[in-house]
């Protein structure tokens, strides 16, 4: 408290005093998404002496918000929200609450009177991967070789132990690309183990792979160039920083400037290996299955999206319900 007294006053000669009282009981809470660039004052002993790191909503954190939003809505209640929860690793409360906006804005331009699944799904598709393409002209021959390629990469994370369940495939152009397979993990991956990095690689694998069985090698697309970057990223973290090289052993090898030319042709040379391995294992397979692959990529040619139940039904070799 500060004591002054009014100009003119018998007390006005008296100096201002502080009298200070004891804040216990009081906490002060602050946050910031860039603790490195506070002042070195606030960080100093005695001032914000305990830190708290607030990580990005696990998938059960996702699924309960994902309820909170919803609540705001109509919406059907046969929504599983766990279902698109696990399908958006990473995704903060806000872009969450974008995810349900933009399916209530899908929803009233259908002119429905309430949010169904298949509204969540094209909210959150448009969010990953961006905006349908309509609008885009793509001839059969594109379209033929997009089916074969996405139906190859469901076949190899369908007939792969480790791999992720499938979510849906689609040849829709989405922003830059032309068809997706997207795989919906069972729950959050806290740690991978070999066999989940390595089903990740020849899924990566099945699309050029599809491509060269079905159209030959010279008719081979560009279209594999962000699945070859996704298996190379995994391959060479394997040998480089997860000790999972047999050759080179349990060692880390961050700074390749700092690496001989003998150990730097070693790390190359293993990773080179690794992926010649993951693109013969999908060979394998997709030869193994050339019937289903055939199925589906004619199921997706005639529909353009398949769900995971329908991805199924044409694997075992039903046929789909006309739509």
């Amino acid at each position: 408290m500060v004591k002054i007294s009014p100009a003119g006053s018998p007390e006005a000669s008296v100096r201002p005093v502080l009298l200070f009282k004891s804040n216990e009981g009081i906490i002060i809470i602050g946050a910031t998404n860039f603790p490195e660039a506070l002042d070195n004052a606030l960080l100093r002993p005695g001032r914000f002496d305990m830190q708290v790191t607030v990580p990005r909503p696990d998938v059960k954190g996702r699924t309960e918000i994902l309820k909170w939003y919803l609540n705001k809505i109509k919406y059907d209640k046969s929504i599983n929200p766990e279902i698109i929860a696990r399908g958006t690793v990473g995704f903060s409360g806000a872009e969450l609450e974008n995810l349900v906006n933009q399916a209530a804005l899908k929803a009233a331009i259908d002119e429905k009177d309430m949010v169904t699944m298949k509204e969540l799904e094209f909210a959150k598709d448009k969010i990953v991967m961006g905006p349908e393409r309509r609008s885009v002209e793509i001839g059969d021959k594109n379209k033929t070789i997009t089916a074969y390629h996405e139906s190859g990469h469901a076949i190899i994370a369908y007939y792969t132990k480790d791999a992720m369940p499938i979510n849906k495939a689609t040849i829709m152009p989405r922003g830059p690309t032309l068809g997706h397979v997207s795989l919906l993990p069972e729950s959050d991956r806290w740690n991978e183990t070999r066999a989940q990095l390595l089903a990740q690689m020849d899924v990566s694998m099945g699309g050029r792979v599809a491509e060269e069985l079905i159209f030959g090698s010279d008719n081979i697309t560009t279209g594999s160039s962000n699945d070859f970057e996704n298996a190379t990223r995994i391959a060479q973290l394997m040998v480089t920083r997860f000790g999972m090289s047999d050759k080179l052993g349990v060692m880390t090898y961050r700074e390749a400037t700092k690496l001989s030319p003998e150990t730097q042709s070693a790390i190359e040379q293993e990773i080179r290996t690794l992926l010649k391995d993951s693109y013969e294992r999908a060979k394998s397979i997709l030869k193994a299955h050339a019937k289903e692959h055939k199925n589906l990529a004619e199921a997706l040619l005639t529909y353009e999206t398949l769900d995971a139940k329908e991805i199924q039904i044409v694997l075992e070799g039903k046929k789909l319900e006309v739509r």
